[in-house]
């Protein structure tokens, strides 16, 4: 039997734009998962990361997302280190040396349990 292994972790994030070439939505983070491979099987059922979003203000406009009321992003490990890294950094440009410091203990703790 294959079964992979779901870390989730509760997510509560300020509002989120999102937007595409028809239209945009405002989101907020609700949920991060992380699926774990299947041994042998790691081509066909690769380790991803999730992240779920609830819209906020749902368009009732069929023609924008169609009544979207849930939105989710789905990375593969390396891209969501590579994003992850890319926001933390930009997300403590302008911070104090102390708050970054409380920053990377607070990721250095997140690494430990996530491990």
């Amino acid at each position: 039997m294959k079964t992979k292994q779901l870390l989730t972790q509760d997510l509560a994030t300020s509002e989120i734009t999102v937007i595409s070439n028809h239209a945009s939505v405002t989101v907020a983070g609700t949920k991060v998962a992380r699926v774990e491979e299947i041994p042998g099987h790691e081509q066909e059922n690769p380790s991803m990361v999730h992240v779920d979003f609830k819209v906020k203000n749902p368009s009732r406009q069929p023609e924008l997302l169609d009544n979207t009321e849930d939105l989710g992003l789905i990375l593969k490990l390396n891209d969501a280190v590579d994003l992850g890294l890319l926001l933390v950094a930009m997300g403590v440009e302008h911070k104090t040396p102390e708050e970054i410091k409380a920053t990377m203990a607070r990721l250095s703790k997140l690494i430990d349990e996530f491990s």
